[in-house]
Formats: C-alpha cells, structure tokens, sequence
C-alpha cells in the first residue's frame, strides 16, 4: 500500500467530469431507514447518562450504530452489548489538527473499549498545503490501528475546493477506508450532494463507500444524499427522521435542530 503519484492524481482530476450525471438506476433506501444511519451524540457536554439514553434509542428505532466520542465509547459499548447496534466514535474530532501519534493512540484505546467504526478526521490543513504523503501515511497508520474496526475518514468538505474533495477521497481509499464522510457537522458547513456525487465517483471504483453527516435534517435530505451515493448516513435527529418517512410530515425537530 502506497500513497497515489502526483501523476496519478493528475489523471484522477482530468478524468473526472465537472458535470456528473445522475446515478443510474439511482439507489434505493431501506424500508427501516435508520439501518442505514449513525445515530449521532457528539455534543462536548453530553453527559453519560445522555450517551445511554441515546444507545436505548437507537435500539428502539433499529440504528446502524451508535457515534460517540471516544472518551464515551466504552459507556455506549457497555450500554450496546447484545444488541445489533454497532458503537462507534471519532478520532481527532473535530477538527484532526493534532498529530498523528496522538490519533494513533486515541484510536488505540477507542478499539480496546469496544469501538466497531473509527471515524477519524483529516489533517485538513496538511492537505489543502498539498502534503499528500503525510495525509496518506496519518490515515494508513490509523487504519492499521483501528483493525478490526473499520475506518471512515472525515474530509470535512466545507474547507476544500472540488480538486481537494477528489484528491482527498482518493487518498482515504489508497490508504485503507471503508468509508469516505463528509463532514463533522462542526465546519461552516455540511453535507452537499454534489459532493456526495463527486465521492461516490471516486470511492466506488475503489470498493470503499461514501457516509453522509452535517445537516441531514429531514426525509428529503437523506433521499437526495442516497440518490447521489451515500450509503451511510450520520444524524443525532434520528427519529425525526424515521417519523418523517414514516408520516411524510416534517417535524419541527427535523426542520431546526440536530447534527
């Protein structure tokens, strides 16, 4: 496993389409569609009394997983155990600033805890400075500490033009992701389908699938973020969301609040 050439990285961008079509025939959602969401707790002051009640939440709406942060991973570990939802948490959230040993150990003790996904962000600094290398090699070390766990890597799309969003991705996918994710939900800002669409375009040729998160609010948003690729979506107003697939009636929960 090696970083990708600045050659090859040349011939991703001049591949690439500055309009790409609509996905055909467009993806279809689950009739539960909470299996197909992180159910999402990342607030600084969550307290654990608050990461139990949103693991008995997930389980009652039938969640993928559980999203905490790592510091909270054993107690939604412990609170998840005999059930089908996976507890997961982040690394270097949010804003993947710090170095790599760091990262390393964090993810380290998060996967002795109990943690079945990281989803660690990028140094996204070091890449828009074009420091590919460092990227590729922070993200492979993390992959490699996270076995068996598998691995998302948060690009945090807000900050990068559409060149970064697709080196970025590619980077994620040489360097051992399962899953490329666009957002913290604490940048300027969140999940964009044409972003979605540009992942998917890059990260399915490479077998590694593309999560959603920030801003995914409501039914329709997490149509369009499916119809564009994602198959994973983060969101804390889960069962806003479940309620509005099931009612069609946007709640007022979806509309204002969540992650």
């Amino acid at each position: 496993m090696s970083a990708p050439s600045l050659e090859e990285i040349q011939t991703l961008l001049s591949q690439i389409p500055q309009d790409l079509p609509p996905l055909n025939p467009a993806p279809s959602i689950p009739d539960n569609v909470a299996s197909i969401i992180d159910h999402t707790l990342l607030a600084p002051n969550a307290l654990p009394t608050e990461i139990e009640q949103c693991c008995r939440d997930a389980i009652e709406l039938n969640a993928a997983t559980v999203c905490v942060n790592s510091s909270m991973v054993a107690i939604a570990a412990k609170a998840l155990q005999g059930t089908h939802v996976k507890p997961i948490c982040t690394i270097g959230f949010p804003f993947g600033a710090g170095n790599t040993q760091g990262k390393v150990q964090e993810t380290q003790k998060a996967q002795e805890d109990g943690a079945q996904e990281i989803d660690m962000v990028q140094n996204v600094g070091l890449l828009r400075a074009g420091k590919y290398g460092e990227v590729f090699e922070e993200i492979a070390a993390i992959a490699q500490a996270a076995k068996p766990a598998k691995l998302k890597v948060i690009i945090e799309t807000c900050y990068l033009t559409r060149e970064e969003i697709a080196i970025s991705t590619l980077l994620a996918c040489k360097a051992g992701a399962a899953f490329v994710k666009t957002s913290t939900g604490y940048g300027s800002g969140g999940a964009k389908a044409e972003d979605i669409r540009l992942m998917y375009q890059i990260a399915s040729a490479h077998d590694v699938k593309v999560k959603a998160s920030g801003g995914i609010r409501t039914a329709e948003k997490v149509k369009e973020m499916v119809a564009n690729g994602a198959s994973r979506i983060g969101a804390s107003g889960t069962r806003a969301i479940v309620a509005e697939f099931k009612t069609g009636a946007t709640s007022q929960q979806a509309a204002g609040s969540g992650y």
